[in-house]
């Protein structure tokens, strides 16, 4: 990893940087964000926060002069007919359905003219409950403590630097544990005092979704409760990927082609989840791994996505592209 920096380094001082994205390789690259907004006015998960709207609409405008920007079924159509792609294509793609999307991403995607796919957990649609990690941000933020360990996590999580890492790192422990998300946020509300309630969520409606749909937009499955898909038992797992759609298409009246893993890392889907994502009608699915896409056929359950960062510029965007791997 330190070798990859100095080399980075080197190479932009020599120039050798803007050389290769003038020259990036052919394949299908896939952006990844969530929410979009002010993360220091936000009482939920900092970390969810991908760019304020003014950045999306800086990165999608830099973005648009150097790739073909594609919809979802320019993309499935790729994958179906090519094993490997001609041209630098970019798909758009945001995770969970936040209002944020609705009201501040959507109006500049409209603006640029830029298709994108919104992947939506749909028990989280209309529903004032709080998402898993929107709890424990909340539980964390409100409270004073510096050290948190549950039984059952591998590692203690201490606070070293600000409470938006503190936040990250605890997340990052409940989602490597095996054990149930919902006894783990029991755990942790025993642990720092549960709040008298928790403030409401900030999903987008089903007109809104609706909206979406029929102006351009692409509408994907992220699971119905947006849990992690490789801890449950077969049968909550068909539910997840199964009841997700059958809820999307009835509500929008249209095919749902594709899927976003929820949390998307290697050990949070497997064989079996992509099996049964085939054997339910999607035709195609998406992880939370970077990677330039270019074994399209080969890898249509596994295609890899660029995390946007919140303090992103559009310099580090372009390193991030320019040395990522080829999967």
């Amino acid at each position: 990893m330190l070798a990859k920096r100095i080399q980075s380094k080197v190479e932009s001082l020599l120039g050798v940087s803007d050389f290769r994205w003038k020259h990036l390789p052919n394949g299908v690259y896939v952006l990844n964000l969530h929410r979009i907004g002010d993360v220091a006015s936000s009482k939920l998960d900092p970390n969810v926060y991908s760019c304020s709207a003014e950045k999306l609409q800086q990165h999608l405008t830099y973005l648009k002069q150097y790739f073909d920007i594609i919809s979802l079924s320019e993309l499935i159509d790729l994958v179906s007919n090519t094993s490997r792609a001609d041209g630098k294509y970019l798909v758009v793609t945001f995770d969970d359905g936040y209002r944020d999307n609705f009201e501040l991403a959507y109006p500049i995607l409209k603006s640029l003219k830029i298709p994108a796919v919104f992947f939506i957990a749909t028990g989280l649609i209309e529903n004032a409950e709080l998402p898993w990690w929107d709890k424990v941000a909340y539980l964390i933020q409100r409270s004073h403590i510096k050290k948190i360990k549950l039984p059952y996590w591998k590692e203690t999580v201490e606070l070293t630097g600000n409470r938006q890492i503190f936040v990250r790192l605890i997340l990052n422990q409940i989602k490597q544990s095996t054990s149930p998300i919902c006894q783990q946020i029991t755990d942790i509300e025993n642990f720092v005092g549960k709040p008298t309630a928790y403030p409401n969520s900030e999903f987008m409606t089903w007109e809104h979704i609706r909206e979406l749909s029929a102006n351009g937009m692409d509408i994907g499955a992220h699971s119905h409760s947006h849990d992690i898909l490789a801890k449950l038992d077969d049968e909550q797992m068909l539910f997840e990927l199964s009841h997700s759609k059958s809820i999307l298409e009835e509500k929008l009246g249209k095919k749902v082609r594709a899927f976003s893993y929820p949390v998307g890392s290697k050990n949070t889907y497997n064989d079996s989840v992509i099996e049964a994502l085939i054997n339910n009608g999607y035709e195609i699915a998406f992880n939370f791994h970077p990677g330039v896409n270019v074994n399209l056929s080969k890898n249509r359950y596994d295609l890899c996505r660029f995390t946007i960062e919140y303090m992103m510029d559009d310099t580090a965007l372009k390193k991030m592209l320019t040395y990522a791997k080829r999967i």
